[in-house]
C-alpha cells in the first residue's frame, strides 16, 4: 500500500506543476525569440534584455494577467498617465493592450501562449514608458548635448518587482520620475495649457508701432481677446480702446511670463509673443520636460545651474529648497551665431581670484592680431604680456614688434593681467571640461542691463560673482565676504580649493520655473525645433492592426 502512495503523490505534484512548467515553456519561447508579434522589431529587441530580467528575477511566472491577482489593470492605468507627463500613451500600445486584455479575460479558457504574449507585451511597454520618463525619450548625445547618457533599463527591474509584490504598480512614476521640483510644477503648467484654448481664434497682431499705457488705440480690443485667448486675461469682451491701468498690469504679466522686459510697452517683442498659439506653448512644456530627464540625478548638497535661453544661473542647496537660500543671477552666454556655450554637466573643484585670462588663439588671430597691426602700443594698453605658456608661474614678456610672427604662428601666447579691464573680472569659476568654458565675472558690468545677453565667446559670464564665491566657499573655515573681497583685489592669481566638488549643470529649456511661475523663453541657440523634430521621428507610432490574440498561438 506504501508502495503505490509515493507514485500517486508524485502524480498530485506534477498535475500542480503542470502549468507552471507551461507558462515558463511559453515565456521563454516568446523571451527567446526575435519578433514579438504585438509589438514593433525594435521597441521588442531594445527591452528585450530587461525582460528577460524581470521575469527571471521575479517569483511570479505571470507579472499581469495571473488568475489568482492580476494587476494588468494597474499597469494599463500607469500607462494611460502618459500624457500627464508630456508623452504619448498610444506610444505604448495602450489601446492595444487594452483591447487584447478585454478579448482575453472573456475567453472561459486561454491557453499558455496567450497569457505568455500579452504579459510579456505589458511588460515591454511597461518597461518602455518607465524608461522614457526616467531617461528620456531620445539620447541627449545624439543633439550634442553631453550629459552623463548611460541608458541601462536595468535599473528599472527592481522598483517594477517592488511595485508588483506590494500591489503599488500605480506609484511606480513618481519613484522614477526626476526628483527636481521645477520639473513637478511643469507638469501642473502642462495640464493648466492643455485645458486653454489650443488655438487662436482671431487674426494674428501686425505691428504697426509700440503703444503706450493711456494711449488709445483700435488695436486694444484685439489685444485683450488676445490675452483672454491664451488665459493670460478673464475679460471676454472689454469694449474700451484704452490701455487702461489694469491692462498695463495685465500687459507686464504677460511681459514677465514670456522673459520680456516689463516695462509695459506694446512693442514688437510683446507682439510676437501675443501671436504664438497656446499649442506651441504646450510644445515648449514637453520639450522642458523631456530635457528635464536628461540631467544627473541631484545629489545631497550645493548645487549649481545654468539654463542659456533664460539666461539665469541659480545656485542652491538640494538639501533645503527655501526660496530664501536660492541664489539667482543674470548671466551672459555665448553668441547664437558663432560662439554657443555647450550643455554639459561637470563637477567645479577650485576659484581662481585675480586671474589671469589666457587668451584662445582664435580670438589672438582674429580679433587681437589687427589691432594689434593697426596700434603697437595695443597689448599694453589692454594689460596684456606675451607668455610661452599658460600657467599662473609663467613669467610675462613684453611686446616688440618683431614678436609679431610668433604670435602669429602660436609659438607666443597672449594673456591678460589680474586687474581692472580684466575681461575675466576678479574671480572664475572652474569645472574642468572639454570644452574649456567656466563662469567668472567680467569688467563689462553694464552689459547685464540688456535683455539679450548672447554675448560671449562661450563662458559664461556672472552678474553676482561675491555672492556666487560666498555661496560656494560657505563651508570652508576663514573664507568670508571681507576675505572674498581681499582675494579679488590681489596683484595675482590665487587658487583656492572648494572643500567638496560642486555639480555644475548647464543646460537648455525655453520653459522654465521662475519663483514658482511659469516663464517662456526665445529659443536662442534653435534648439527646440531640432528637438522637436528628433522626437517626432523617434516617437512616430506605427501603425499595429488590432489582432486577434488567439490567433498568435
Amino acid at each position: 500500500m506504501l508502495f503505490l502512495l509515493f507514485p500517486l503523490q508524485a502524480t498530485q505534484a506534477s498535475i500542480q506543476k503542470k502549468p507552471v512548467i507551461g507558462i515558463n515553456i511559453a515565456i521563454n519561447k516568446v523571451i527567446s525569440a526575435n519578433e514579438h508579434p504585438l509589438l514593433t522589431n525594435s521597441v521588442f529587441l531594445s527591452y528585450k534584455n530587461a525582460i528577460n530580467e524581470l521575469y527571471f528575477l521575479s517569483p511570479q511566472h505571470l507579472l499581469w494577467v495571473s488568475q489568482e491577482n492580476p494587476q494588468i489593470n494597474s499597469a494599463l492605468k500607469l500607462i494611460a498617465t502618459a500624457s500627464d507627463s508630456g508623452l504619448n500613451k498610444e506610444h505604448y500600445n495602450l489601446t492595444l493592450l487594452q483591447a487584447l486584455w478585454q478579448q482575453l479575460s472573456k475567453q472561459k479558457e486561454t491557453s499558455y501562449a496567450e497569457r505568455a504574449l500579452l504579459d510579456t507585451a505589458v511588460s515591454i511597454n511597461l518597461i518602455h514608458f518607465l524608461s522614457d520618463l526616467h531617461f528620456g525619450r531620445i539620447n541627449p548625445s545624439s543633439l550634442k548635448f553631453h550629459f552623463d547618457a548611460k541608458r541601462n533599463t536595468l535599473v528599472l527591474i527592481p522598483y517594477i518587482l517592488k511595485a508588483i509584490k506590494n500591489q503599488t504598480v500605480l506609484q511606480l512614476a513618481h519613484h522614477v520620475e526626476p526628483v527636481f521640483p521645477a520639473y513637478h510644477q511643469l507638469k501642473k503648467e502642462l495640464l493648466a495649457y492643455r485645458n486653454k484654448q489650443t488655438e487662436q481664434a482671431i487674426k494674428k497682431l501686425s505691428y504697426t508701432s509700440s503703444l503706450h499705457p493711456e494711449e488709445s488705440s483700435d488695436q486694444i480690443l484685439e489685444i485683450r481677446q488676445q490675452l483672454y485667448l491664451l488665459g493670460a486675461s478673464t475679460e471676454k469682451n472689454n469694449p474700451s480702446l484704452l490701455y487702461d491701468q489694469k491692462l498695463l498690469g495685465q500687459i507686464k504679466k504677460f511681459q514677465f511670463h514670456h522673459g520680456l522686459k516689463q516695462d509695459g510697452i506694446i512693442g514688437k517683442k510683446t507682439i510676437r509673443a501675443l501671436n504664438i498659439p497656446v499649442s506651441q506653448y504646450i510644445l515648449k512644456i514637453q520639450l522642458a520636460l523631456e530635457r528635464f530627464r536628461w540631467l544627473p540625478k541631484i545629489q545631497p548638497g550645493p548645487l549649481v545651474m545654468v539654463n542659456i535661453p533664460a539666461l539665469q544661473l541659480w545656485a542652491y542647496n538640494s538639501e533645503n529648497l527655501d526660496k530664501t537660500q536660492i541664489l539667482n543671477m543674470k548671466v551672459i552666454v555665448g553668441k547664437s551665431k558663432k560662439n554657443k556655450s555647450p550643455v554639459f554637466t561637470a563637477n567645479m573643484y577650485y576659484l581662481e581670484f585675480s586671474p589671469y585670462w589666457n587668451i584662445p588663439r582664435s580670438i589672438t588671430v582674429e580679433e587681437i592680431l589687427p589691432k594689434l597691426q593697426d596700434n603697437p602700443l595695443y597689448l599694453e594698453q589692454q594689460n596684456m604680456e606675451l607668455v610661452t605658456g599658460f600657467h599662473n608661474k609663467q613669467p610675462g614678456l613684453p611686446y616688440t614688434e618683431d614678436l609679431f610672427e610668433h604670435l602669429q604662428s602660436g609659438s607666443l601666447k597672449l594673456r591678460q593681467r589680474p586687474g581692472k579691464g580684466n575681461a575675466l573680472g576678479k574671480v572664475k569659476f572652474i569645472f574642468p571640461n572639454n570644452y574649456n568654458v567656466y563662469l567668472h565675472d567680467t569688467s563689462s558690468r553694464h552689459l547685464f542691463k540688456k535683455s539679450k545677453r548672447d554675448l560671449s565667446h562661450g563662458c559664461i559670464r556672472v552678474e553676482k560673482p561675491n555672492e556666487l564665491a560666498s555661496f560656494l566657499l560657505k563651508s570652508k573655515n576663514g573664507w568670508d565676504k571681507e576675505k572674498i573681497l581681499q582675494a579679488m583685489s590681489l596683484e595675482g592669481p590665487k587658487q583656492v580649493r572648494l572643500k567638496k566638488s560642486v555639480p555644475v549643470i548647464i543646460y537648455y529649456s525655453t520653459a522654465s520655473i521662475v519663483e514658482d511661475q511659469l516663464v517662456f523663453y526665445e529659443d536662442i541657440y534653435d534648439y527646440d525645433t531640432k528637438l522637436s523634430q528628433a522626437l517626432m521621428e523617434h516617437t512616430a507610432i506605427p501603425l499595429i492592426p488590432l489582432p486577434n490574440i488567439a490567433d498568435r498561438n
